[in-house]
């Protein structure tokens, strides 16, 4: 470390500049408590606030700032601030803060440069020091990475530091490596750190600004400060889901896990609401877990807002997920947007009104430009005609579109564009016309209803033949698309393919059609009010045929995806494929509805099979996988039978024997077309759900004839696995140098690839053979480097740490081993993985019952015992040690005792044992 600490700081005296040492404090939750217990809160602030500076004076420090209940105390030795810390959450800890719900203290410490000036610091040192404290839970001590290199081992007595990893910080580009104080006397069971590794800030970027919602935005802020359900209503077009987006935006850094957007517009089936709300914040869902359950499951301990667009044709299904989010997170906001209420209890209802709009008669040209709808008109006018200036002679006519539009955001932009073609005088009259004749045949729809129809049917009568006919097409898609899509889907008379592009472009540049130049190739879509209108239409003229045309392109589409997988690198796989994913939804639900074709529907699944893998949709691939497979004719053809049987194979660990029957059926299939690739796959993956210790021959046939195919082909994805599967086969059996080699060949196999799955899979496999071989603390070494890997998944997250857990323990490191495993636990159930939740709670029974609880760790026991018989998962040998030290500790029980403790927890669900885990 290159740092040069700066002379001790005596109390009370003034900071000089340099390199200090800094341990900030914050009380979390101290809002909530002055308003609930003012007496109370401030007689516990006292006791607080004493705590404090005995613990920060008495160890050499100097408090040079308090803000409210905030401590910032700077000391010349890393060591001197980390026991300060200690000791006073020891002291917090003990004391008896029932009167205000507890008081729980978050604590940073860190070194770094910083100028003083006065008695107060600025500069990198002290802003990374606050970063830090900010990410912390309340009862945690966070220790930067800096000030660990500094300590150099020099620890208070009886603690430690658990490394949480490297994460990043808002507003700082280099990441900081962050370890946690471990000590008896204070807490270690916490969340994952809301540092932006953890946030999801994933909200659409607009093409234009927001205009004139300045007072509404305000308004809401405050609204979600008092309610946790807010849905913006009103009709289409008045702006909801730009205002929701932009409202995401402001309150970014008032939610410590960040901000998701959920677009539900694009979905007709209500069982994917969930299954999109899970999708967007990343939840892998299980066949034997609702979406709705694994979204609360991963969501119940984030303080996030999330923002669901377009709820009003899903409304019920909206509804209940709404419902269950908010009931089972109690940290959790939902904005929505819709045409209806949810009716959700406790919503909070706004109507998004339009914009305003001035006098018809008497304003001036500064009077008018404080309305928010000319100011749009103006502002959109002047994108669309590069000339436009509100004049005192245009501006009658200006002021007459918004009214007539209604100060419709949507209305304003579908209008603006006609200004190429004509003056604003002539804009007003041929409104007035198309208004006074269209709305004839709409008096009973709703005014600012009958306004956008009113506009939507002049727009569209203004359009060439062609125009019209490509814009009806273009509805079909429901997640945009490429000019080579739509030239697929939507060519044929009056449209060549030759035109496809330019009248694309036509569209854009009247507002209905919006291009994406973020992406390599650019992709088009309509607003969701466009698609709405242009699809009935579509209807109207009775054009059915361009779905189907729709679903066979993405079964062209994914077909191609499947067949370069194997040997593509995957990020760039990645970025050519996922972009289709709700276009190969939205035909798929085409395909297998009642006016699809089922046979389209079954191929397309056979073909979409590595996207749901890469992209971790379980619940989807689920769906559509046991849908085909099990409405399979007879006369299917031999290639899609071999891929669907593929699909029912498992993608978790070894040892799943309930998916090896679908992985014979594939592999024959694809022994029958002379498919060597598809046929090793399948064989591999045959071996893999044999595969446990005491299974391992039987499997190592399967491995071994799937390796000969593999290895004769150029390399692949697959050979990278099954190398990886032959590898534990061989330490199985204790053959430790071949597991070795055969875990090198899978690294490099999968690294000449760029296949970042596999590439940290290899690791998961080096580390598990080195604790086989009795290597501790390498498996342990190289499991951190695992968890820390920039390509590491979730689900390869929760099963790193899990196997760090069972090494822990093995080393007796019992304080860091309880905090991976609650980490790790907290992993799994937010991806709903049975399997890992089950190894978590097993190595937490292995823990209490070192501890001596031996009922709990029987209760626990029992639950793992009983999955275990399931046959969905094995214990390898990273599990079978805890296991069998479990089992010996648990001897000296009385039997009658141990048998009724373990069914009690083998009757309990999944829910009740986490949470009786978690408290261990």
């Amino acid at each position: 470390m290159a740092f040069e600490m700066s002379p001790q700081q005596p109390a009370g005296s003034p900071l000089t500049s340099g390199v200090l040492v800094f341990l900030l404090t914050d009380v979390e939750g101290s809002t909530y408590r002055w308003e609930e217990f003012p007496d109370a809160m401030g007689e516990a602030l006292e006791r607080h606030d004493a705590i404090l500076r005995e613990a920060i004076l008495s160890h050499g420090g100097h408090v040079f700032k308090t803000v409210g209940d905030s401590f910032h105390a700077v000391f010349s030795a890393p060591a001197a601030a980390v026991s300060a810390a200690l000791q006073a959450q020891r002291a917090l800890n003990a004391q008896d803060f029932g009167a205000i719900e507890g008081m729980n203290v978050r604590m940073a410490v860190h070194a770094g440069p910083v100028e003083v000036r006065g008695e107060d610091c600025f500069g990198p040192g002290i802003n990374r020091a606050s970063r830090l404290l900010l990410v912390a839970y309340g009862g945690q001590v966070l220790v930067s990475g800096t000030v660990a290199d500094l300590l150099q081992g020099r620890l208070p007595e009886g603690s430690n530091l658990f490394d949480l990893g490297r994460h990043r910080f808002r507003d700082l580009q280099e990441p900081e490596q962050v370890f946690q104080l471990v000590a008896d006397g204070i807490s270690e069971a916490f969340p994952p750190l809301r540092s932006l590794g953890a946030r999801a800030d994933r909200l659409p970027r607009p093409l234009t600004s927001l205009i004139g919602r300045e007072a509404e935005a305000a308004e809401l802020i405050g609204r979600l400060e008092r309610a946790r359900l807010l849905t913006l209503i009103g009709s289409g077009g008045a702006g909801k889901t730009r205002l929701a987006i932009d409202l995401g935006a402001r309150l970014v850094e008032a939610y410590p896990d960040g901000v998701w957007f959920v677009e539900l517009g694009r979905l007709e089936d209500p069982q994917l609401v969930a299954e999109q709300i899970c999708g967007t914040i990343g939840v892998a869902v299980q066949h034997n877990r609702t979406a709705v359950a694994s979204a609360v499951g991963f969501m119940r301990e984030k303080q996030a807002l999330l923002i669901i667009d377009n709820c009003e044709h899903l409304v019920d299904a909206s509804a209940d997920a709404v419902d269950a989010i908010l009931s089972g997170c109690p940290s959790m906001s939902v904005l929505a947007t819709s045409r209806e209420p949810l009716g959700v209890s406790g919503e909070n209802l706004f109507r998004v009104p339009s914009l305003a709009v001035p006098p018809p008669e008497g304003s001036t040209v500064d009077e008018a430009m404080a309305f928010p709808s000319v100011r749009l008109f103006v502002e959109r006018a002047a994108a669309a005609a590069g000339d436009f200036v509100l004049t005192e002679a245009n501006l009658e006519a200006v002021i007459s579109i918004c009214h007539q539009v209604d100060g419709i955001p949507l209305a304003i932009e579908l209008a603006v564009p006609r200004l190429r073609i004509m003056r604003p005088e002539a804009l007003a009259a041929g409104l007035r016309d198309r208004f006074h004749s269209l709305a004839q045949g709409t008096r009973g729809a709703p005014p600012r209803h009958r306004t956008l129809q009113t506009l939507f049917e002049w727009s569209y009568n203004l359009l060439s033949e062609q125009e019209q006919t490509l814009l009806r097409r273009l509805s079909v898609f429901v997640g945009g698309w490429t000019v080579e899509s739509a030239a697929a889907v939507v060519s044929g008379d009056p449209i060549d393919d030759d035109d496809v592009l330019q009248l694309i472009t036509s569209l854009a540049d009247k507002s209905l059609v919006a291009a994406d130049f973020s992406t390599e190739n650019t992709r088009y879509s309509l607003l969701e009010t466009t698609r709405q209108y242009a699809f009935a239409k579509l209807f109207e003229l009775g054009e059915r045929g361009r779905r189907r045309r729709l679903a066979e392109y993405m079964t062209q589409f994914y077909a191609q995806a499947s067949r370069v997988w194997p040997s593509m690198p995957t990020e760039p796989w990645m970025t050519s494929y996922q972009s289709e994913i709700d276009n190969l939804r939205a035909s798929l639900e085409w395909a297998f509805g009642p006016e699809g074709d089922a046979d389209i529907g079954r191929e397309l699944t056979s073909v979409s099979l590595r996207i749901w893998d890469e992209l971790s949709l379980l619940p989807e691939r689920e769906r559509w996988f046991s849908l085909s497979v099990g409405s399979l004719p007879d006369d299917t053809a031999e290639d899609v039978a071999a891929r669907l049987w593929l699909g029912r194979t498992s993608v978790s660990s070894h040892g799943d024997k309930s998916t090896f029957d679908a992985a014979i059926k594939a592999a024959a299939h694809f022994r029958n077309l002379g498919d060597q690739l598809g046929s090793g796959e399948a064989l591999a993956r045959a071996g893999a759900a044999l595969l446990t210790p005491s299974q391992r021959e039987e499997a190592l046939s399967y491995l071994q004839e799937a390796l000969e195919l593999l290895a004769t082909l150029p390399p692949t994805k697959p050979l990278a696995a099954c190398l990886r599967s032959r590898a534990v086969a061989a330490y199985f059996e204790g053959h430790f140098a071949e597991a070795r080699t055969l875990i090198d060949r899978s690294s490099v196999v999968a690294r000449l690839l760029g296949d970042t799955q596999g590439i940290v899979n290899a690791m998961i496999a080096l580390a598990e053979l080195e604790f086989a071989e009795g290597h501790v603390a390498a498996a342990i070494s190289t499991a951190r480097q695992m968890i820390d890997h920039e390509d590491c998944n979730r689900r390869q997250l929760a099963l790193g740490f899990g196997n760090l857990t069972a090494y822990l323990l093995a080393s007796d490191r019992l304080p860091e081993a309880r905090l991976t495993a609650f980490n790790g636990l907290l992993k799994a159930r937010s991806l709903g993985w049975p399997a890992a939740i089950t190894r978590m709670v097993e190595h937490l029974a292995l823990i209490v019952g070192i501890e001596g609880d031996l009922d709990r760790a029987a209760v626990l026991l029992g639950y793992s015992e009983h999955f275990y018989v399931l046959d969905t998962a094995s214990r390898e040998i990273t599990e079978r040690v805890g296991y069998e030290r479990l089992c010996a500790i648990l001897e000296t029980m009385a039997p009658i005792r141990l048998t009724e403790l373990k069914a009690e927890g083998a009757a309990l669900p999944e829910a009740e044992v986490v949470e009786f885990a978690l408290k261990s």
